[in-house]
């Protein structure tokens, strides 16, 4: 069950990412952030109490610093979305957000299978093939694709420590701390927009794009929760979870008809490979 809850967490986190990348070529990434984190604060602040007691103080104190990692995450990450390609910058936060587990596991005395480690090294070398435009026609989105792979890596490093600190929360706290994450992140956002100068509310349709991408994540993050609630690996479970990107790029592929390069076809299955033998252990 706890490979079950990974795995439905990572298409509810392809298609929450999608929704967002898609409302940030509308309006501002972080105006975007502000409202699809409120929405979630909404949907996780009804759900919590059919979910045990609440929380103890240091659970609150884990989900607030987790919710301040995965939002700054959010914003470099819709803002690649919105600017790049959904096809390179996915995948690459896909891999750093799984990588930097692994590390944290074996710092902390996990042991990953040698199975875990083989898709590890599938893993690095499938972050320089999705960045890697071939062709002089597409010589002018080099550029854009490296950027991509830059933005993607450091959203995807900030996603892999929401995942290590969220992991840190009791078993028995329920989904209380991402109450404490999502009320930690919405004034920093909401500080951060209004810095430099951006509405904190979404209007027309990027609003209830939005909106749906802050409940699909928050769903996709109680899923996460409870699995890392659940006993197994912490490593393994982000690592399972940051799937997600083959549903970003699928529906990025059938919805805005974005082309994938050879070589970037064949980092994409390198690190769906690489994924999936760590799943596999």
């Amino acid at each position: 069950m706890t490979m079950v809850l990974a795995v439905l967490a990572a298409v509810a986190f392809g298609g929450a990412d999608f929704l967002g990348g898609v409302a940030s070529r509308r309006a501002p990434a972080v105006t975007i952030v502000v409202t699809s984190h409120l929405a979630g604060l909404a949907v996780v602040a009804a759900a919590a109490p059919l979910f045990g007691q609440v929380a103890a103080s240091t659970d609150f104190l884990w989900g607030a610093a987790a919710g301040s990692a995965g939002a700054t995450g959010l914003v470099v990450f819709y803002r690649a979305l919105a600017t790049t390609r959904f096809t390179v910058a996915a995948p690459a936060a896909a891999l750093l957000g799984a990588l930097v587990p692994v590390g944290f596991g074996v710092m902390v005395g996990e042991r990953p299978e040698a199975v875990a480690w083989a898709g590890v090294c599938l893993a690095l070398p499938a972050l320089i093939l999705v960045g890697k435009v071939r062709g002089s026609r597409e010589a002018a989105h080099a550029v854009v694709a490296r950027r991509a792979v830059m933005m993607g890596a450091l959203a995807g490093s900030l996603f892999g420590l929401f995942g290590i600190l969220i992991s840190r929360t009791g078993a028995d706290s329920g989904v209380w701390p991402l109450v404490g994450a999502r009320m930690a992140s919405v004034p920093l956002i909401s500080v951060l927009a209004l810095s430099v100068g951006r509405p904190l509310l979404a209007e027309g349709k990027a609003l209830w794009v939005a909106i749906a991408a802050g409940a699909t994540d928050m769903v996709a993050n109680m899923m996460l929760l409870s699995a890392l609630h659940r006993p197994g690996l912490v490593s393994l479970v982000i690592l399972v979870s940051s799937m997600y990107p083959a549903v970003t790029v699928l529906l990025a592929r059938l919805v805005l008809e974005e082309r994938i390069g050879r070589g970037q076809m064949a980092g994409l299955l390198l690190a769906g490979a690489g994924i999936g033998l760590i799943s596999l252990s």
